[in-house]
């Protein structure tokens, strides 16, 4: 597999029916997950050669970031906004041109409108908190 560019990337949302997702228009810009494992630092008073032991921690699945070009008639932002007011799990997916790319399940942590000013496009930032562990491989069915 060559290198890609992101140009055709495209974000989805599960629909009303389990295992169908629907694309998200409009989408300026994905950061994919950012997992990071934490380390539990152990202190002793004489440790063996003056190292501090380290231990390894649990998984923060992280968040993915997206930038809407706001339409306010859009059905998928609306449902982006609403995900963010309901406050429950739901499936998203981000598919590279390539066909691979990420499925999670996240709650929706922030649904925030940007700077309005007379040169730019209208944008709105959502985050997504993982709940779990991402997959990430080949989509081919339900998108």
């Amino acid at each position: 597999m060559g290198e890609i560019t992101g140009i055709k990337t495209k974000f989805y949302r599960e629909g009303a029916t389990q295992g169908t997702f629907e694309e998200i228009a409009q989408v300026a810009s994905i950061t994919p997950p950012q997992p990071e494992r934490e380390v539990v630092e152990v202190d002793e008073l004489d440790p063996p050669g003056g190292v501090r032991k380290k231990l390894v921690g649990l998984i923060d699945a992280g968040e993915v970031s997206l930038t809407l070009n706001f339409d306010p008639t859009n059905t998928g932002h609306l449902d982006l906004e609403q995900d963010f007011r309901d406050g429950v799990a739901k499936q998203y997916r981000i598919k590279l041109p390539n066909g691979y790319g990420w499925t999670f399940s996240a709650l929706c942590t922030a649904y925030q409108p940007q700077e309005i000013s007379a040169g730019d496009v209208v944008q709105a930032e959502v985050t997504l908190a993982l709940t779990g562990v991402y997959t990430f491989g080949e989509i081919t069915d339900g998108v």
